[in-house]
């Protein structure tokens, strides 16, 4: 696996990567032949050779951070500072611009209510309390990615989290927002490589 991009510099040239594998790998040509590749990618993004959307601004930054009472972390930011989000980070998921992320509590409290309810993840109640979830699975399949505020790194980093709990799995933890875009993009890879190979 490549090292995580840190710096915006580093983003920006994963990002541009990322868009130019998927645009050109044999899953979307695959989707185009059956006229659904539009559901992964649109006109713009193909034309751009671009899946994600312009930078945030320092400013809109720091009003989530202050509308959330933290500060995000290093890897997070630095990501918004290329891409104010992104289309398909992994399967179906998309990742929010910075004015739609927030605690996991306040955007989900129907999942929320119904799993404590249940007592199936008990364990994990806390832990998503004091998580900013920053993607919607627009695919409807359940894929959460989650920032945990009270993991924090000497350097600032935040432990990350990609979870499927329909799959009855815990969250998997990565140990930055970075490091989880990274293996999440490897995964896709093999995902889509497989899923292109067995047609």
């Amino acid at each position: 696996m490549p090292p995580p991009p840190l710096v915006p510099a580093d983003w920006r040239e994963f990002l541009q990567s990322y868009s130019s594998e998927f645009l050109e790998s044999p899953f979307l040509r695959e989707m185009a032949e059956e006229g659904r590749d539009d559901l992964f990618a649109s006109e713009t993004e193909r034309a751009n050779r671009w899946l994600g959307y312009e930078p945030a601004t320092e400013d809109a930054i720091a009003a989530a951070e202050q509308r959330l009472g933290i500060r995000l972390p290093p890897s997070y930011r630095n990501f918004l500072l290329v891409s104010n989000g992104w289309h398909t980070i992994s399967y179906a998921v998309d990742l929010l611009d910075i004015t739609e992320i927030g605690w996991f509590a306040d955007l989900a409290p129907r999942l929320m209510e119904a799993w404590s309810d249940s007592g199936a993840y008990d364990d994990w109640i806390e832990v998503l309390k004091r998580s900013v979830l920053i993607s919607n699975d627009d695919g409807g399949s359940g894929h959460y990615l989650f920032l945990y505020a009270d993991s924090v790194a000497d350097n600032g980093e935040w432990t990350a989290y990609e979870w499927w709990p329909g799959d009855g799995d815990d969250p998997e933890p990565h140990t930055d927002f970075a490091t989880m875009v990274t293996s999440l993009w490897e995964d896709e890879k093999r995902y889509r490589s497989g899923s292109a190979a067995g047609a």
